[in-house]
């Protein structure tokens, strides 16, 4: 399983596999580093593990913002980020000055409602997507001007594909 994770602000891909031959074995990718361990779930949120003949308890609890991850004395704060999530976050960083708006997901644009060098106002719609046969109107982030309209109706998007800046 792949997940991208906020871990202290930073970004980390992390992606874990648990093998078929050992019972117990993962094997875990965590910001471009291989490691190989043996882990069990001692009780919900609790799991012990075994690396390099190292054993190490981790406790894990959810919050409102994610979750708080312990070894030991240390406190770590982690959120798992879907990949739409990660994609609004990335074309949405801070909201002064030019921004732009990408697609969150594959699809087809059925309906332009604003035209380039328009007013925009906060969450007004920019375009209607078509996605898994349903519309989703996708708002501006910030009140602007349209700067640039990307993508022309019937149109088809990959997620992450730009589909207006705003100024």
């Amino acid at each position: 399983m792949k997940y991208t994770a906020i871990i202290q602000g930073e970004r980390v891909e992390v992606e874990l596999n648990r093998a078929s031959d050992v019972p117990g074995r993962i094997d875990a990718r965590i910001g471009g580093r291989a490691y190989t361990l043996e882990g069990r779930e001692v009780e919900p949120g609790l799991y012990a593990f075994i690396w390099e003949n190292r054993s190490f308890e981790i406790a894990v609890a959810g919050n409102a913002e994610g979750y708080t991850v312990s070894i030991g004395r240390f406190r770590v704060p982690v959120e798992i980020v879907d990949s739409r999530t990660a994609l609004r976050r990335a074309a949405h960083q801070g909201h002064e000055g030019a921004m732009e708006v990408r697609a969150p997901m594959p699809g087809k644009i059925v309906k332009i409602l604003v035209a380039e060098n328009a007013e925009l106002q906060l969450n007004q719609g920019i375009v209607v997507m078509e996605a898994m046969k349903m519309q989703n109107e996708i708002k501006s982030p910030k009140k602007g001007t349209v700067r640039k309209l990307a993508v022309k109706e019937g149109a088809a998007v990959n997620a992450g594909d730009l589909l207006a800046a705003i100024e």
